[in-house]
């Protein structure tokens, strides 16, 4: 699970807030720094639960931890204006990350029914946690082919400098998701 949490959260190809129209560009920087904070925040989260003993309550605060990351980040999906030539990407990036939200929620609801908890991830072998783990083939899928998206800007290095190429057509977008392999 907390490897999982790790590679969750390095999925999104969305940004965080900002005024008037972005270019590709910001929006992907934009989106590796929202990322790089919910990573932060995850780790956080798991070093702490597992350097515990498992309990009710260590679990009950685990989840409570997850899920406010959850929504601040869906928040801020949700409340982004992306550029026209990544506006379908982002509508599947907010339906995604609603998705593998809910889904957390759904451990998080399991969970607060244990009478113990004698396993740092004792709500994996779930019925919820197995369809987890399958929308999480979805997030991963949708990691890599966004960050093929924007690798393949690469190919127009050479029509940076040309006057007459309109910047959406010539901009290069620089970023790493850390999309685990296929």
């Amino acid at each position: 699970m907390k490897t999982r949490a790790l590679l969750i959260v390095l999925v999104v190809v969305v940004g965080a807030c900002g005024g008037g129209q972005l270019s590709v560009s910001e929006y992907a920087a934009q989106a590796e720094e929202l990322v790089d904070k919910m990573v932060g925040e995850f780790a956080a989260l798991d070093a702490a639960w597992e350097a515990e003993t498992p309990s009710v309550r260590g679990a009950e605060r685990y989840w409570e931890g997850r899920m406010a990351v959850r929504a601040d980040f869906l928040d801020g999906v949700k409340s982004l204006e992306p550029p026209d030539a990544v506006a379908g990407q982002h509508e599947a990036a907010v339906d995604v990350f609603t998705r593998i939200t809910a889904a957390d929620q759904a451990l998080a609801d399991l969970t607060a029914t244990f009478d113990t908890v004698t396993d740092h991830w004792q709500w994996v072998d779930s019925p919820e946690g197995r369809a987890s783990d399958a929308l999480l083939e979805e997030v991963f899928a949708f990691c890599r082919a966004s960050q093929a998206a924007y690798d393949a800007t690469q190919d127009r290095q050479g029509l940076q400098d040309l006057p007459w190429i309109p910047s959406e057509v010539s901009e290069v977008v620089s970023v790493a998701f850390g999309c685990p392999p296929a």
